[in-house]
């Protein structure tokens, strides 16, 4: 629906076999379960704030990262 939102359009709806779907659900659940633990190690390695050097978790000094909402970034796919 958020696509169809940025996209201004209906799209016609996609069937597909649920256990094909399960499937997927189970790889991205264990995609997403690495991804958090990767951004855990990279917190702790940063230490507490005022320490090392002022950069963030990228890498990145004295820049915030911009923050978007998910309609906003399917908006600039386009």
């Amino acid at each position: 629906m958020r696509i169809e939102a940025a996209l201004k359009i209906k799209m016609e709806q996609y069937n597909v076999e649920k256990d094909q779907v399960m499937l997927l659900q189970e790889h991205v659940g264990e995609a997403q379960r690495e991804a958090i633990m990767k951004m855990k190690s990279l917190h702790e390695k940063r230490g507490p704030k005022g320490k090392g050097g002022g950069k963030n978790a990228w890498g990145v000094k004295g820049g915030k990262i911009e923050k978007k909402s998910r309609t906003e970034m399917d908006r600039e796919e386009l």
